[in-house]
């Protein structure tokens, strides 16, 4: 089996509108239904788990998605779970449901994609699939084409450079990212023990968790990839984004 998971739990705060970013209109259309619609073209993807806020049950939009998708629904194709505080909650109770709706399997795969990022191509999660039969964990990225540089304060209005950082050996990171289900829920397992029972020493030295493929980097021998894919796949964080996410849309 393959799963997509759509993640539009979060609350978008940097976006500095009333409305949820997933929720905001770009063309006409929820921000949140361009990545809908693309999953559930593609055939290979068996089963698709829209992850959302409880408290946006009875918004219109995922009224509008239930009524649209009334028929997916009813066959299982689509479902709609509640999330968690953080990202990763969301991640883990996708998991969770699954194994318990469905059952996990050595064979099962999975992909995790961003609701805040409407513009990927539907070519390049066809690409991800197709890896997932040689890479157990792999995400779409694009090489940088910017200078970087390492600065010492970032509270700061100026901040002072400590270095100038190599580009060429740096991705960005981008969603869909794409598993062995069955690696990926055993290192969320670690992961969540080991924040339940405060093994501080265990986790000192493991970074805020951003994205799926640190999972598996930290709680894993497995190595992770980078599938090379379209650099407007990029994620709508703040007002200025929208401007440029509807002309490519």
């Amino acid at each position: 089996m393959i799963y997509g998971v759509i993640l539009a739990a979060g609350s978008g705060t940097r976006m500095k509108t009333k409305q949820k970013k997933q929720f905001i209109k770009i063309n006409g259309k929820p921000m949140l239904n361009y990545s809908i619609e693309k999953f559930i073209k593609i055939k290979k993807i068996d089963v698709l788990i829209l992850v959302i806020n409880s408290n946006d049950k009875n918004n219109i939009a995922i009224k509008n998605i239930m009524k649209k998708y009334n028929t997916e629904i009813s066959n299982n194709k689509l479902h709609i779970i509640t999330g968690g505080k953080e990202r990763y909650d969301s991640v883990y109770n996708s998991l969770n449901f699954i194994n318990e709706f469905y059952g996990i399997s050595k064979s099962d795969k999975i992909l995790i994609h961003d609701s805040a990022r409407p513009n990927v191509n539907i070519s390049d999660i066809k690409d991800l699939i197709k890896y997932l039969d040689k890479y157990s964990a792999i995400t779409l990225g694009y090489k940088l084409a910017d200078s970087i540089k390492k600065i010492k304060n970032n509270k700061l209005k100026i901040k002072e450079v400590i270095e100038s950082v190599d580009r060429d050996n740096y991705y960005l990171i981008s969603t869909p990212q794409g598993f062995n289900l069955e690696l990926l829920f055993k290192c969320y397992e670690k992961y969540n023990k080991y924040k339940m029972n405060n093994y501080a020493k265990i986790i000192k030295n493991i970074h805020k968790i951003t994205d799926d493929l640190q999972i598996i980097e930290y709680f894993s021998k497995c190595k992770t990839f980078i599938l090379d894919s379209s650099n407007l796949n990029y994620k709508i964080t703040i007002q200025k984004d929208l401007n440029m996410i509807k002309s490519l849309l």
